[in-house]
């Protein structure tokens, strides 16, 4: 990820049930720069907050 220059990686599980492109609900993974990483299930919708809350609460951002 640092020899790209990325801070984080959201990467959809196709292989999850229920999950995927035309469905209401999705599974990701965000990886970060400092090799943590959280998975989040739900709809399409909750899974952007989700995801769009963990990266703004990085001490980094601020």
């Amino acid at each position: 990820m640092r020899r790209k220059n990325l801070d984080f990686i959201v990467a959809n599980d196709i292989t999850a049930s229920g999950s995927g492109f035309g469905t209401e609900t999705n599974t990701v993974k965000l990886l970060s720069v400092d090799g943590s990483a959280e998975e989040f299930s739900g709809t399409k919708e909750d899974v952007a907050e989700r995801v769009w809350s963990s990266i703004l609460d990085e001490d980094w951002l601020l």
